[in-house]
């Protein structure tokens, strides 16, 4: 499986135009210490910690919530997971945590998790692709390129297109740290309640969001800050209040302990702020009815 110390990839071919600007998904890799990235991202990583200097811990906080509410999602006999705004499919992200979970389970799961990764990156799709292909099942795992808040109904088609899911059977959609980079002009409300009409009965709802709510005054002038300076990458965002955050879940059912931040989602130890408000990720799962 990738690691964190694997060498940084060559531009895909065709792809050289794709990084001239500072692509969000990468710079999430370059957080969370990954090489699938470039100078021009690590650049931009480095002038948004100068920003928000605790940003490469918010966003290790968030990656836990991610491999927690996913263990969460197979302990429910869940087995299907839709992640939308993945980013790249490397180190601790699902088909790993999926892997890693079944293989500590007692009672095992002989035909593993079905993983698909949607994101609309082009050189993330493309890298994405060429992991999977190196160290995945792609029977089992798959990576498209697409935009489901733009096209929402347009993406179903094309994950029946691709075997992996069965469409017809609950599944797991994850929306970490990727909704606050869809502005209201994009309306993702309205992209959220066609994903969740589209959704089998059953199926779980996850989300994370960076949030204004509690912020210090501190805070308030880097989140100011912080937005100004993603005007200037791929993915421009919006931050929001934890009632904002809450109206993408619609009439899902919450599960306990409902939308907070993120080190108190069943905590399992390894949480890194002693105030959970600082960590500045809201996250929260829900059940279709």
């Amino acid at each position: 499986m990738s690691t964190l110390h694997d060498p940084v990839p060559a531009v895909p071919a065709g792809m050289r135009d794709s990084v001239t600007t500072p692509s969000a998904a990468r710079v999430y890799d370059w957080f969370l210490g990954g090489a699938h990235n470039w100078e021009i991202d690590r650049a931009f990583g480095r002038k948004v910690v100068e920003i928000v200097p605790g940003m490469k811990a918010y966003c290790r906080e968030n990656r836990r919530f991610l491999n927690r509410v996913v263990r969460c999602a197979l302990d429910s006999g869940m087995r299907q997971f839709l992640d939308i705004g993945s980013g790249l499919p490397t180190a601790g992200n699902v088909h790993e945590v999926a892997e890693l979970h079944r293989r500590s389970a007692t009672s095992g799961d002989p035909d593993g998790a079905r993983v698909v990764y949607v994101d609309n990156d082009p050189v993330v799709q493309s890298l994405g692709g060429l992991i999977l292909e190196r160290e995945g099942d792609q029977r089992r795992h798959r990576a498209l390129r697409a935009d489901p808040i733009a096209d929402p109904d347009g993406l179903w088609p094309r994950l029946e297109a691709t075997g992996v899911l069965d469409l017809d059977e609950p599944m797991c959609l994850l929306m970490t740290s990727m909704l606050h980079f869809s502005k209201d002009a994009g309306r993702p409300h309205a992209a959220l309640d066609a994903l969740r009409a589209r959704l089998p009965s059953g199926s779980l709802l996850a989300v994370s969001h960076w949030t204004t709510s509690d912020e210090t005054e501190e805070e308030r002038e880097q989140n100011r800050r912080l937005v100004e300076a993603y005007e200037r990458s791929t993915h421009p965002g919006q931050l929001r209040t934890a009632e904002e955050v809450r109206a993408f879940f619609g009439d899902f059912e919450m599960l306990p302990p409902g939308l907070v931040y993120a080190p108190q989602w069943r905590p399992d130890g390894n949480e890194e702020f002693a105030d959970p408000a600082r960590s500045r990720m809201l996250c929260g799962a829900a059940r279709k009815p």
